[in-house]
């Protein structure tokens, strides 16, 4: 009888744990998988307003001490007297200080490990966003009494992959996750829902801590909280349905089956390795017998 060992193949940087926002490459190509293990995306200013909005929202306590805002240099100019009006880029105690030589003491240099710097129309968003969550009831009610930031590892009893998670927040009965988002109706958040493969994120969250022994098998499914970050800063709480939910079993298993075989052959092919038919969308001009209709 043989025994199932963890599956360790990876591209170039070597995937001791296989996480989600790793796999869902696969979902555009093995090729783009492997380029974002040995190239990471850089941080975009949405990536830092989404981080500073879970921090506010699930860890408070732990906001003031990970993010700062940086301001003008507090350095006096020595010709004026006046307060140099540069933008701060280092800092010292809780001081900021431009770059020009006596403006900035003895020890002043970027921020601290582990600490933040958001710019000051970001962090008004940040507080109207967890001042929505607080004041709708069925999100702050749901993210009580649980763990925010959790992190999981877990084997895949089917394939043997190594698996981990960070999960916005676990519960004893249910996994949440918690969205910022530009949408501003229901319709709008279930196509980005679609669009961007949260349903097979929180599939893989659910089963994943029910693997972990972090879970029930019969739990709920998995939640999502959603808080705009525009005007109104409007809140919503969704539970994924069951025919969501196995929609995104679905196609999570299928990326794991398609990472498994690309790691087996160490062959991670893009988008089209090989020649193929290109079709046109039924609405394209001259299709389905239309006439094209433009002007001369």
């Amino acid at each position: 009888m043989t025994t199932k060992t963890e599956t360790t193949a990876t591209p170039t940087k070597t995937i001791t744990r296989l996480n989600w926002s790793t796999l869902k490459h696969l979902a555009v190509s093995a090729k783009l998988l492997k380029w974002r293990v040995e190239h990471p995306e850089a941080e975009t200013p949405s990536m830092v307003l989404g981080s500073a909005i879970h921090c506010a929202i699930l860890e408070p306590e732990e906001f003031p001490k990970r993010w700062i805002v940086a301001t003008q240099c507090v350095g006096t100019v020595k010709s004026t007297g006046a307060q140099c009006g540069s933008q701060g880029s280092i800092f010292a105690g809780d001081k900021w200080y431009c770059r020009v030589k006596g403006h900035a003491p003895e020890g002043a240099g970027p921020v601290p490990d582990g600490v933040h710097v958001i710019a000051l129309d970001q962090l008004e968003i940040v507080k109207a966003c967890a001042a929505g969550i607080a004041e709708h009831k069925a999100a702050s009610r749901i993210l009580k009494g649980g763990l925010a930031e959790h992190a999981i590892e877990w084997t895949d009893p089917e394939l043997a992959i190594a698996c981990r998670g960070r999960l916005d927040y676990l519960k004893t009965n249910q996994v949440i996750d918690l969205k910022s988002t530009i949408e501003e109706t229901v319709r709008g958040f279930e196509r980005a829902v679609a669009q961007r493969l949260y349903y097979g994120q929180l599939a893989w969250y659910h089963d994943g801590a029910i693997a972990a022994g972090r879970l029930q098998s019969d739990a709920k499914l998995p939640a999502l909280v959603s808080v705009q970050t525009c005007e109104p800063y409007d809140v919503a709480v969704y539970r994924l349905s069951k025919t969501a939910y196995e929609a995104g079993q679905i196609l999570y298993r299928d990326l794991l089956r398609k990472y498994r075989d690309c790691a087996a052959a160490d062959f991670w092919p893009g988008i089209a390795p090989a020649e193929r038919e290109l079709e046109l969308p039924m609405w394209a001009p001259g299709m389905n017998g239309s006439d094209y209709g433009g002007e001369w």
